[in-house]
């Protein structure tokens, strides 16, 4: 009994450390690093609670301000290789970003990854926007949210309107939240 416990132990470890992703993709087989890049833009203007941050672009690790640019409202998206809702969440955002990324500007934060893992993720979710790479989660601390996903909708003057710290949004939400907070009439 003792011996089948310990080799259930040895095996929830290996599941952890093991190569292969999510979906049991391994990933030393097709690929020693991922190939997802989606570059940052500069030029942004600071976040009131987060200041003149500047982050490594998860695509190409060049040092982005994390802030809103050419007075475009922002939504900050919270998320993590490891994090369960975060998975579920990924294909919602990128539809929304996808339904109106030419009014709003979306910036996913990866926060407390591993880079390569968050970099397998956006490749597996398609994901088209760029993200920042936050090891040390200043994001969501500034923004005050609990834990992951969180999701901050900031106005085109920098101030924050309105925090999403609950699992399970939708494209449906973000689009409702993104029309009241930024006061928007959206497709």
């Amino acid at each position: 009994m003792r011996a089948a416990a310990i080799l259930a132990s040895l095996m929830l470890l290996a599941g952890c450390t093991g190569g292969t992703d999510e979906h049991g993709a391994d990933r030393a087989a097709d690929s020693p690093e991922p190939t997802w890049s989606v570059a940052c833009e500069a030029g942004r203007s600071p976040v009131e609670p987060i200041g003149d941050l500047e982050l490594p672009c998860l695509g190409d690790e060049a040092p982005t301000a994390v802030g809103v640019r050419d007075g475009r409202p922002l939504v900050i998206v919270l998320w993590a290789s490891w994090c369960p809702p975060c998975i579920e969440e990924a294909p919602e955002v990128e539809a929304f970003w996808q339904a109106h990324g030419d009014r709003i500007d979306v910036l996913g934060v990866d926060s407390a990854d591993i880079r390569s893992k968050a970099r397998w993720f956006a490749e597996d979710f398609d994901l088209t926007y760029p993200s920042v790479f936050d090891a040390e989660e200043r994001i969501r601390i500034a923004l005050g949210v609990p834990a992951l996903p969180g999701i901050a909708f900031v106005s085109p003057d920098g101030t924050v309107a309105e925090v999403l710290s609950a699992p399970g949004v939708t494209a449906e939400t973000l689009t409702r939240t993104a029309e009241s907070a930024f006061g928007l009439e959206l497709p």
